[in-house]
C-alpha cells in the first residue's frame, strides 16, 4: 500500500479531474487545471480524513473513498467558482454563437 497508493489516488484525482471537465465543459483547456484540482482534492480528502480519524470501508477502499471524494468536491467548488466568477453576465443562457449580420 505504501508503494502504490499514492499513484492510485493521483490516478483517481486524474479520473475525476476529467469527468468534471466533461461535465461542466467541453473547452479542452479545462482539463489540464481540473486534473491538477482533482488530485489536489484527492490529497485534501486523505488529509482531512486522518485530521477527522474516520475509519470507513477498511484501510485501502476507506482511503479510496475519501480520495475520491476530495478530488470531486474540490473540482465541483473550483469549477462552480470559476464560472461565477469569470463568466460574462451578458452571455447568460446563450450556447450558441452569435449570427452573422
Amino acid at each position: 500500500m505504501r508503494l502504490i497508493g499514492p499513484y492510485l489516488f493521483i490516478l483517481i484525482g486524474v479520473v475525476i479531474g476529467i469527468l468534471t471537465t466533461r461535465l461542466f465543459s467541453k473547452n479542452p483547456l479545462r482539463y489540464l487545471p481540473n486534473i491538477v484540482m482533482g488530485v489536489m482534492g484527492s490529497f485534501f480528502g486523505l488529509f482531512l480524513r486522518d485530521i477527522f480519524d474516520v475509519t470507513m470501508g477498511g484501510k485501502l477502499l476507506g482511503a479510496l473513498l475519501a480520495a475520491g471524494l476530495g478530488a470531486a468536491l474540490l473540482t465541483i467548488i473550483g469549477n462552480l467558482l470559476f464560472e461565477r466568477l469569470f463568466s460574462n453576465p451578458d452571455d447568460a443562457g446563450q450556447d450558441h454563437p452569435p449570427a452573422d449580420n
